[in-house]
């Protein structure tokens, strides 16, 4: 009987399990029952999540509140700190060239060195060479500085904004530096002294001119007019009229300071002054070291800057170009000397070479001034003499330089009675050849051909003219 009744308990569990699997088979087939249960169960872990994200944050504010704070400050401090730019450019000299394998450093306002590089070398000794760049740099001002192997390298001020910055090419060219009229304590740049006449002329009302000479010799004058080759004048003081040629003229200023006009001789001198050493000579007997110096490219009351490495400052010394009587350069003008014993040597072992093979009508010239590599033994027939004679022409020139002593350059004089030591002129082989060949083209410009060519330019130039809109029309 027990047995009986415990087979039927176990039957009738065994029929509910059966109604609970097919009930549980037929929600799980179901699609609707099957989408309310999966909507139930997201909607039930979102509340809960968001109930447990709000207890920890209410946690957090009342408990910690500087701490996120400064998390969040420092956060938004890197994110302005991480962004950072690039700079880059080209390094060259003065005449453009690149500057290979040079060392580039980038500075802070301090002149403190942040980062260093060095510019690429060329490629096949002639392209992409003196190539530079800094990256990841902060916005700022900044200096660039180049060390080209020189007394005057580049230092460049550069501001760095939100973007990259190109810098193009950079040379060593050195600026005028700035100044302001309060540092300059000298009366001549508002009014220059009048040179001493011999008698003392009456008339301080008009503006006169004084026109130097290659020599030296000055004349206060009034211009009446100036042509391509002559200067007409009336001398001051009385009612004489002469003219003098371009050519002879070394400087031409009124006594107010503007200049008028600057011979080819007498720039030539400025800019082989602006390469060297040296120390100047004012008006008042007072001399005064440099060891670079400038002269502002301005006609307009000039003035002329030195530097000096002995002064920690850096900074110029600034003098009125009219003050200055005499600048006498230092030993490195020997390197002058030394260039032109060079292309004196070339110039004329090529016409010998150019020479020799128009006479033989063979290419084999050149080659006797090359060393014998194949015999080393055997001497060449030229080539220990071509050596030789580079040596020669530059002692020479040193020696010429010397005795005509070109280191020594006048500027402004004295007064009129008082030329200069020694002539200005310097000699030109440019200038000389133009004047040379000129005269083999003045007939082409006096023919009929070349006068009927520039009429018919104006006229041209006259009917582009006329086609212009005016801004009326």
């Amino acid at each position: 009987m027990n047995i009986d009744k415990k087979n039927l308990n176990i039957k009738y569990f065994i029929n509910i399990g059966l109604k609970l699997q097919n009930f549980l088979t037929i929600a799980i087939h179901s699609k609707m029952q099957w989408f309310l249960l999966c909507l139930f169960l997201i909607a039930t872990s979102l509340a809960y999540s968001r109930q447990a994200n709000i207890e920890n944050a209410n946690t957090e504010i009342s408990t910690y509140t500087p701490t996120d704070t400064l998390v969040t400050t420092q956060k938004d401090t890197l994110q302005t700190i991480e962004k950072t730019y690039t700079i880059y450019g080209i390094a060259a000299y003065g005449n453009g060239l690149p500057v290979p394998d040079a060392e580039v450093s980038l500075l802070d306002t301090l002149e403190k060195t942040l980062e260093k590089t060095r510019t690429t070398t060329k490629l096949f000794r002639r392209f992409f060479g003196g190539r530079f760049k800094f990256e990841n740099v902060l916005p700022g001002y900044y200096i660039i500085s180049v060390d080209l192997g020189t007394r005057v390298g580049i230092k460049k001020r550069i501001h760095l904004k939100d973007k990259d910055l190109e810098l193009g090419i950079v040379k060593n060219e050195v600026e005028f530096p700035k100044y302001v009229i309060e540092d300059y304590t000298d009366s001549t740049r508002i009014y220059y002294n009048r040179l001493n006449t011999d008698p003392v002329e009456p008339d301080s009302i008009n503006t006169r001119h004084i026109i130097v000479e290659l020599d030296g010799k000055a004349n206060t004058v009034y211009i009446d007019s100036v042509l391509r080759d002559s200067l007409f004048y009336t001398l001051s003081g009385e009612l004489t009229r002469d003219s003098i040629p371009i050519d002879k003229t070394y400087l031409i200023y009124n006594d107010y300071g503007y200049i008028f006009h600057q011979s080819r001789s007498f720039r030539n001198r400025v800019n082989e002054i602006q390469r060297r050493d040296g120390f100047i000579i004012f008006h008042n007997g007072d001399t005064l070291n440099f060891d670079n110096i400038f002269f502002e490219p301005s006609l307009k009351t000039p003035d002329v800057a030195t530097f000096h490495y002995n002064d920690t400052t850096g900074l110029p010394r600034f003098h009125s170009f009219y003050d200055i009587y005499k600048v006498y350069t230092g030993p490195s003008y020997i390197e002058r000397s030394i260039r032109r014993g060079f292309y004196t040597g070339l110039a004329l072992h090529g016409t010998t070479m150019g020479l020799s093979m128009i006479s033989k009508k063979s290419f084999k010239p050149p080659l006797y001034y090359l060393p014998n590599f194949s015999k080393p033994e055997q001497k060449p027939s030229n080539y220990y003499s071509m050596i030789t004679s580079f040596s020669f022409f530059s002692l020479a020139w040193v020696g010429y330089d010397w005795y005509m002593d070109r280191r020594s350059n006048y500027f402004t004089p004295k007064d009129e009675l008082s030329p200069f030591p020694k002539n200005m002129f310097v000699f030109s082989s440019r200038e000389w050849a133009i004047k040379q060949i000129m005269p083999l083209f003045d007939p082409v410009f006096k023919s009929r051909t070349y006068r009927l060519w520039q009429m018919r330019k104006k006229e041209q130039a006259k009917n582009k003219r006329s086609k212009r809109k005016s801004v009326f029309d």
